[in-house]
């Protein structure tokens, strides 16, 4: 409804709060500009509005609320919305556009430490959700403080162009390993992946050489053998990882609910898994013995398998650094080496297990349920090479029946023929099995 009211102070405080919202034209006074006018609002809110017709709509522009923006200076900001108008523009967009400059502006003054703060925020509300897991945020968190914080914590956002991030990344490289330097990449393209220019889009991952350390069977005794004067919680730990096969934060974040007793069975829940699917673990009868000893020992209200009261999270964490019970049982065992990646680490136990079972006949399929990866190309590329010896031997076997040169052998020349293609490792645990 529209009030053929006075355009002045006088009447405008005199207006009573309506119950619906109307409008009060400027008309009648030499100064009046056409198309403005004051909106009364139920709320009590009086608001100077401009309306105009833009490319055949009805545009309206808000000026100011009554009486923060007075007439005249209501008057005068019409007038020039209507310069806008006639000139084409539209200046609700115009308003728009420079917010967002502004809004790109006060971004661009935030440090990247700021930027990493809210990057945090949004990460724990999807891990609440179930779209990211609580491990990834850790990980992530770690990497910013022994990587990222102190050299450009403290830089704005600007500071950092497509130049200065290669050169980052180098300083990390030369002082770290390919994989720290890949690592900081992938945070800091997550990072900047909504501010505009991003600049470490195009920069490429190093292509890592993996790992392929193993215990073989004398390594293995020793290990075995240093964990005799550990404490027990620690030997369980150890024993669990090689048992299970599985990822050390797993083992240490065991809990009492994710334990089938009956069935002898280890459901490690989603938010746990790299794969992002729930993953059952087969327990074997001298994993269900360390868990049954573990479960009549702990206190009432228990949550975890392995727990501490010495850390936040309520576990058993462990860093493998100097003071670590990993790294004082690798010493013992002379698994220590002084070059970066010549000592044993704990997920060289997950790769032990799987290549053994690889090499003692078993097939990729069944190694990468064990391990969970989420697809089988995974396992094929770590434990492929193991598993051809095994296939080819067969192969020849059958090629040379299907030919016809396969040669009749006793069973004793079969068996030596076996023995001579056993591994060194193995031919010595045969030995010592003989005798």
């Amino acid at each position: 409804m529209i009030q053929e009211n006075s355009f002045t102070k006088r009447v405008f405080e005199s207006l009573k709060t309506p119950e619906k919202r109307y409008r009060v034209p400027d008309f009648g006074h030499r100064e009046s500009v056409n198309g403005l006018f004051l909106e009364v609002m139920p709320s009590g809110k009086k608001v100077f509005r401009f309306r105009r017709k833009h490319l055949g709509k009805d545009t309206s522009v808000t000026i100011g609320e009554f009486p923060n923006v007075t007439i005249e200076n209501a008057r005068k900001l019409a007038k020039q919305i209507a310069y806008q108008f006639s000139s084409g523009e539209n200046p609700n967009e115009a308003k728009r556009q420079a917010k967002e400059e502004l809004a790109r502006q006060e971004a661009l003054a935030m440090t990247v430490q700021e930027l990493f703060d809210a990057w945090v925020i949004e990460f724990q509300l999807r891990i609440k959700v179930g779209e990211r897991r609580a491990k990834s945020l850790q990980d992530a968190l770690s990497t910013w403080s022994n990587h990222l914080q102190e050299p450009i914590g403290g830089l704005p956002i600007s500071a950092i162009d497509v130049s200065e991030a290669e050169n980052l990344l180098k300083r990390i490289l030369i002082k770290t390993s390919g994989s720290v330097r890949n690592k900081c990449l992938t945070l800091m393209k997550s990072l900047y992946a909504g501010q505009g220019e991003n600049p470490f889009a195009k920069i490429r991952k190093l292509t890592e050489v993996k790992r392929e350390r193993i215990l073989n069977q004398d390594e293995m005794q020793r290990l075995l053998a240093a964990l005799e004067d550990e404490p027990e919680i620690h030997r369980d730990i150890v024993m669990m990882l090689l048992l299970t096969g599985q990822r050390k934060s797993c083992v240490l974040s065991m809990e009492w609910h994710e334990i089938d007793h009956q069935r002898g069975i280890w459901l490690i829940p989603t938010s746990k898994m790299k794969a992002k699917k729930a993953h059952a673990v087969p327990l074997t009868k001298e994993a269900m013995e360390i868990l049954q000893r573990r479960s009549s020992n702990a206190e009432a209200g228990q949550k975890y398998v392995f727990p501490s009261l010495l850390t936040k999270v309520g576990h058993v964490t462990e860093r493998s650094g100097e003071h670590s019970f990993w790294y004082r049982i690798t010493e013992k065992a002379g698994l220590r080496g002084e070059g970066r990646g010549e000592s044993v680490t704990i997920h060289d136990l997950r790769r032990t297990i799987a290549s053994w079972s690889v090499m003692r006949g078993g097939n990729i399929q069944t190694t990468s349920k064990l391990l969970g990866h989420s697809d089988i190309s995974i396992t094929a590329s770590t434990y492929a090479h193991l598993d051809i010896e095994q296939v080819r031997r067969e192969l020849g076997i059958t090629t040379a029946q299907l030919l016809g040169t396969a040669q009749h052998e006793s069973k004793v020349d079969r068996l030596v023929r076996e023995i001579e293609s056993l591994t060194t490792d193995e031919k010595m645990e045969l030995f010592s099995r003989c005798n």
